[in-house]
């Protein structure tokens, strides 16, 4: 894992550019690739900055939706589908992320050798790091795995007042899925605030092997009291 993928991942203009012009030069001729990438930078110029003062994290996740919200607009304006655009975008944050993502499931190993509790702690960082105020989850009981509300998420908000209320599945929901597979946990989700729905539900279930270990290691012990 090279540490300048990790650090990147801070430094938005850098991370985006990189990302989206590797992911287009794969997919569209070179001269489509520039012209779509200058249309961009001068979207993303246009957009309206945010007065609110978030905590770190939460800027630095907003920055990352303006870039995919002024991508998105240019990859229209060539005729690209949202389907299409929207699948690009997936991939692009997940190449600038995904690293992250590894390094902190790495590092939850010290925290503890159960996936449950590392999965727990892992969301419960994110939540105290980048997913601040005004973000707003509400947390449930769970014997197989994590389960929590969000109820408020600036990131669905701040794409639906640009009118794109369809790219938050593409450039934010998906990446869940993405983490939860790196993880090693399968992620349930039946409504999200950006498709209409009152919160968004996450439901994080363990491994069916890590299930039956679980009981027949209680079990044990009951036979052995």
């Amino acid at each position: 894992m090279k540490p300048l993928a990790l650090l990147r991942v801070y430094l938005p203009s850098m991370a985006f550019r990189q990302a989206a012009q590797a992911q287009l030069g794969g997919c569209l001729p070179a001269s489509t690739t520039t012209a779509v990438w200058a249309r961009t930078l001068e979207i993303h110029q246009a957009l309206p900055r945010t007065r609110v003062r978030r905590s770190p994290g939460v800027n630095l996740l907003l920055s990352y939706m303006q870039w995919d919200c002024a991508l998105y607009r240019a990859l229209q304006e060539q005729g690209i589908s949202q389907q299409q655009a929207g699948a690009w975008i997936e991939q692009i944050n997940w190449q600038i992320f995904a690293p992250a993502s590894a390094l902190a499931f790495k590092v939850s190993r010290l925290r503890s050798r159960r996936l449950q509790a590392r999965l727990q702690w892992l969301l419960d960082a994110l939540f105290s790091l980048a997913f601040t105020r005004p973000f707003r989850r509400s947390t449930l009981p769970s014997v197989e795995g994590v389960a929590f509300d969000v109820q408020v998420c600036p990131l669905a908000s701040y794409l639906r007042e640009q009118g794109a209320s369809e790219l938050t599945h593409f450039a934010a929901c998906s990446l869940d899925y993405r983490m939860a597979t790196d993880w090693g946990v399968t992620l349930q989700r039946r409504q999200t605030l950006a498709s209409g729905g009152a919160y968004c539900d996450f439901r994080f279930s363990l491994p069916a092997t890590q299930l039956i270990a679980r009981e027949s290691a209680s079990a044990t012990r009951s036979t052995e009291n």
